[in-house]
């Protein structure tokens, strides 16, 4: 192969612009890897490609012809001039005025491997390297151009990542897909009779959509309860919620509560009752200011609570046609004030309380102290040292529900001896459904009044403290775990067709490494938090832990496994070092040593007889005790 190589000399760097922002443009599902499982700083996969693809190529080569493998089969450049010349007269060019699909879903077909390998000799003999794989994107181009690649990582959840985004995909096709649905359908299954009780009952065609929550600490002038938050607002049409206070026999005497009710217009909701950091006490009899420090105080001797301020709900209305016959049902969203039906709050705590005695046996639910090491410590000073403090009683119970319903029936799985690789694999994309839950219902998550949705907890890339919090009802039809397990399953499919020319009919051989036996005692670089998309996954860890590991003994704290210190240090053992693939699940397999498997573990995958796809991708992984467990699924 000629030293000089095409991009060196040459790069389409505006069509490929052009390509990674349609990648992304809004109103269009973005790619199945981005969506599978949330990372930080994901590269386009169109623009990943040209710079593997780039880099192999010689000089010479044929640029149109590149331009074709890449997914690029029109002029994106004109077609975005047209565009921006179409806004300002308004003229309407169509849905896709580009000709073509967005060139990220292009899969390349033999004859554009046939001229690859014409220009690059056996494809299967180039080796494409990612010392810091991240999302993942560039393993996952390289398989999907048929090369070797090697991908490493730091953190442990990237890599199961990285294994369900590549590895099974590749290896297992729409079995996959198939096992996942049936596993998934069996779990909604097993968890609806547990959840029975644990939210209250809606009048027919009510779908409840989330419950709206306020942190809230006690005046310390006048003992009222003060509700928590920046802002009312529930819609940008102008609907929020107006507090009114009870003053009671005035300050100091009991039953100093507020009461809340909808209003429709942003004139009559309540001014905000807390910025930067400090609260405002609501009470028309004392209106004083609580510096922040009382608030912080009353948070970490426990005696910050929360109150109920809106429920969120979608009411079925039926439609009529012009001839008076039923026509299709209309799913209306409204708003209403709490209910005190709506805050079951104390057989919820007793109910956790009963559970947690067993749950903690068995780690079903996360005992790690947030990390004190980091950049970002507001969990710790509004009371929430322990990752499980993140979640209310109700979500700590739902979630800890969940889990004990995976390992049910994972155990049942294996006793009946149905653990095979397709199974396996399907509990680890049902684990990583169930993490999309944890994502979406926990402290961390707000009302976004503008979407009129629950924003997750990854909303911002920082640990910041929200005063008021949403959650989410997991067993609601087309929501919680039920809306996880849909995404997953279309994540699923849309891989499978990415990484299958032939439609994903045929399996290709497994061909990865199995995870060392790593342990504590290797040479790792000490670790801080000062990578931070490796601090942010912090919250994942325990919870993918819980659910995708297949052994049994506890998972370690996670922070070993999150960042070096160093990068200069890290780097002269980045390439011992497993990846965790950082982005979307993909099928990670990690290096190591085959001749002494731990206790415990499941069996290497055994290559599917039939012909040999496209070469393996080998995912590597770092990071002490904490891979044995999360990538074990």
């Amino acid at each position: 192969m000629p030293d000089t190589r095409l991009i060196e000399r040459w790069l389409p760097i505006s069509e490929i612009g052009v390509e990674s922002v349609r990648e992304r443009t809004p109103m269009t599902p973005f790619p199945a890897p981005n969506r599978l499982h949330v990372w930080w700083a994901r590269r386009p996969l169109v623009a990943s490609r040209a710079v593997i693809l780039a880099s192999l190529l010689p000089a010479d080569a044929d640029r149109n012809r590149f331009l074709h493998v890449i997914g690029i089969h029109g002029d994106p450049v004109k077609t975005r001039r047209l565009l921006d010349e179409a806004k300002r007269t308004g003229e309407n060019l169509g849905q896709n005025p580009y000709g073509y699909s967005r060139a990220f879903s292009h899969v390349p077909d033999r004859a554009d491997r046939k001229w690859m390998a014409e220009q690059c000799g056996d494809l299967a003999g180039l080796h494409v390297v990612d010392p810091t794989a991240g999302g993942g994107t560039i393993p996952f181009e390289c398989k999907r151009l048929g090369l070797t690649a090697a991908a490493n990582d730091l953190n442990p959840v990237a890599v199961l990542i990285l294994r369900a985004t590549i590895d099974w995909p590749a290896r297992h096709g729409r079995a996959v897909l198939e096992a996942f649905n049936a596993l998934g359908a069996e779990f909604l299954r097993r968890a609806e009779p547990k959840y029975e009780g644990v939210f209250p009952a809606e009048p027919e065609g009510v779908l409840v959509e989330g419950y709206l929550w306020a942190r809230t600490v006690t005046c310390p002038y006048c003992d009222g309860l003060v509700p928590l938050s920046p802002n009312w607002r529930l819609a940008s049409d102008g609907t929020g919620v107006r507090l009114r206070p009870e003053c009671a026999g005035g300050p100091g005497t009991p039953g100093r509560v507020c009461a809340f009710e909808i209003v429709g217009a942003a004139g009559d909701q309540f001014p905000s009752t807390v910025a930067r950091g400090d609260g405002h006490c609501p009470y028309a009899d004392c209106g004083r200011v609580i510096d922040g420090a009382e608030i912080k105080r009353q948070a970490q001797t426990g005696r910050m609570g929360e109150q109920l301020y809106a429920v969120v709900f979608k009411r079925r209305v039926e439609t009529r046609t012009k001839s008076g016959k039923r026509g299709r049902d209309k799913w209306v969203r409204g708003y209403r004030a709490p209910r005190p039906e709506d805050d079951d709050g104390a057989a919820i705590r007793a109910a956790l309380d009963e559970k947690l005695v067993e749950w903690d046996a068995f780690d079903f639910v996360p005992t790690e102290r947030f990390p004190t090491d980091g950049n970002d410590d507001r969990p710790i000073q509004y009371g929430m040292p322990r990752w499980r403090d993140l979640f209310s009683p109700r979500q700590l119970l739902c979630h800890g529900t969940s889990v004990e319903v995976f390992r049910e029936l994972l155990d049942a799985d294996r006793e009946a001896g149905k653990l095979d690789e397709v199974r396996q694999a399907a509990y680890g994309y049902l684990a990583l459904a169930l993490d999309k839950v944890l994502s979406y219902n926990n402290l961390m998550c707000r009302w976004h009044a503008g979407r009129e949705v629950v924003a997750q907890i990854f909303d911002r890339h920082d640990f910041s403290f929200k005063w008021s919090y949403a959650e989410m009802a997991p067993l609601v039809t087309g929501l919680g775990y039920d809306w996880a397990i849909d995404q997953t399953a279309k994540c699923i499919r849309e891989l499978v067709a990415l990484v299958h020319p032939d439609g994903g009919g045929r399996a290709e051989p497994a061909g990865l490494f199995d995870p060392p036996a790593a342990r504590s005692d290797r040479s790792d670089p000490p670790a801080d938090r000062s990578d931070p998309p490796a601090a942010r996954s912090d919250p994942l860890a325990p919870s993918a832990a819980r659910a995708a590991r297949f052994d049994s003994p506890p998972v370690p704290e996670p922070s070993p496994a999150c960042a070096a210190p160093d990068r200069r240090a890290a780097s002269a053992d980045l390439f011992d070092r497993p990846d965790p693939g950082a982005g979307e699940p993909d099928s990670p397999s990690v290096g190591g040593d085959r001749s002494a498997p731990r206790a415990g573990r499941l069996d290497p995958p055994v290559a599917p007889s039939g012909p040999a796809g496209p070469p393996p991708v080998t995912i590597t992984c770092k990071s002490g005790d904490s891979l044995d467990h999360l990538a074990d699924g």
